[in-house]
């Protein structure tokens, strides 16, 4: 089940420590997956609270990420 992330711009977050695999949906409906992620780093992001400012730092840009939703492409044209 998803934790709720105390962060603007991150909604929630999902971690499968099976496979090493978090999963972060953002408030403008974007999902990706970042692998490669140790246990203790999910860890302390919910330590840090879910917070963005703890996922920019030390997550984003720092493992394999695969995006699955692009929130862009199920606009209609107007």
């Amino acid at each position: 089940m998803p934790r709720i992330a105390q962060s603007s711009h991150l909604q929630a977050y999902e971690y499968d420590p099976d496979n090493q695999v978090l999963t972060v949906m953002f408030t403008n409906g974007s999902t990706y997956q970042y692998g490669g992620v140790p246990l203790t780093e999910y860890h302390n992001l919910q330590r840090s609270g879910g917070g963005g400012t703890y996922f920019w730092a030390k997550i984003r840009d720092r493992y394999p990420t695969v995006k699955l939703t692009d929130p862009s492409k199920n606009r209609r044209p107007q």
